[in-house]
């Protein structure tokens, strides 16, 4: 396919997360990385784009505008909204900060909020990895390799529950279903459903089998509009869609590229186009082709819904390219209005203006 209008930039560090800073009028110009594999020296960025004069638009090369250390790999970024970002690490820790100015301000920087420390830990002060953490509102939930769930209340910034126990093998995603649940995947490829309403949360939905052979499940993502429909990405690059109505499994879809799938992400504005990195360093674009969309009623709504069409999304699905397969690790990926960005093993990001919808 065409790179027209696709940049990278070296910026000397294995990128594990990226994530846009939300702006709902217009494309943000600005946008956080966090380090991994980096022995002591790991760090959270914040970048800019740039423009040559007033009159240009913003684009690549991006400039550092603020950067932050970190006590280990960073593990999970997410935005609370235009201002605010959790943060977390291999060493167990979740630190909230504020973003204080605007792009190109001379004092734009980052201001730490709240810390929680030692939030995963196998006890006698040995840390473990906080693996994910997930945002709903002001709600933050968190799951670690000491098998603990913890959810915090970022408006008293107290932890408001910790579960203990809540899977049998390592845990390796989460994502809010809806303010009171959360969901929670493992690596024998199960998903639990827990209940934050109930004095002890109990498992609402314990559903297993994402395969027949227990693939790991390595990333999850909602779909933007219909929220009761989850995407999961394996070990083996297969993408589940799954309707948590039934808790069943509604299909598998692969590109046939089986390097594990290490995030999935929908476009915002546009859910019938999906988008996932792989660790054979593969950025890929998953949507429905014009003809079939063409035909469909536009008044039903769940039929409209491409992916749960379980008929025809195996033979109506285009899986493309978006950047040249670089063959390192591709980690993390995020997307914004009408632009995607994605950083990599290699020590870059990378760059999409337009995406082609």
């Amino acid at each position: 396919m065409s790179n027209v209008g696709i940049f990278a930039e070296f910026i000397g560090r294995k990128v594990n997360k990226v994530r846009w800073k939300p702006n709902d009028l217009m494309a943000s110009t600005m946008f956080v990385t966090g380090s991994w594999d980096n022995e002591e020296d790991n760090v959270l960025e914040l970048w800019g784009l740039t423009s040559e004069n007033e009159n240009s638009a913003k684009d690549f090369p991006p400039k550092l505008l603020d950067c932050v250390q970190q006590d280990g790999n960073i593990t999970q970024i997410r935005f609370l909204d235009n201002k605010f970002v959790a943060v977390s690490t291999d060493n167990g820790t979740v630190k909230v900060y504020r973003i204080i100015g605007e792009n190109e301000d001379a004092n734009i920087h980052f201001n730490e909020v709240i810390a929680w420390e030692n939030l995963h830990t196998f006890g006698k002060g040995q840390r473990c990895s906080c693996k994910d953490l997930a945002v709903c509102n002001y709600s933050l939930a968190t799951i670690g390799d000491d098998y603990k769930l913890n959810v915090i209340s970022l408006n008293t910034k107290q932890i408001h529950q910790v579960l203990e126990g809540i899977s049998s093998s390592p845990l390796t995603c989460i994502c809010f279903l809806t303010e009171t649940e959360v969901l929670c995947c493992n690596s024998l490829s199960q998903m639990k459903l827990w209940d934050l309403r109930v004095a002890k949360s109990s498992i609402t939905a314990n559903i297993n089998n994402f395969t027949q052979t227990q693939v790991p499940i390595t990333c999850v993502a909602q779909h933007p509009s219909q929220k009761h429909f989850i995407f999961t990405g394996s070990e083996e690059g297969d993408v589940g869609v799954w309707d948590m109505r039934t808790n069943s499994l509604l299909t598998t879809m692969s590109s046939g590229d089986a390097s594990s799938l290490t995030e999935i992400a929908f476009h915002p504005l546009e859910p019938d186009h999906l988008f996932t990195c792989s660790f054979g360093g593969r950025l890929l674009q998953w949507s429905s082709k014009k003809s079939y969309m063409c035909r469909i009623d536009p008044g039903d709504m769940e039929y409209s819904n491409f992916w749960v069409n379980t008929d025809k999304v195996k033979t109506r699905l285009s899986i493309n390219d978006v950047i040249q397969p670089i063959y390192m690790p591709i980690n993390s990926l995020d997307i914004q209005k009408q632009q995607l960005i994605c950083g990599a093993d290699n020590e870059a990001v990378y760059f999409q203006r337009n995406l082609k919808l």
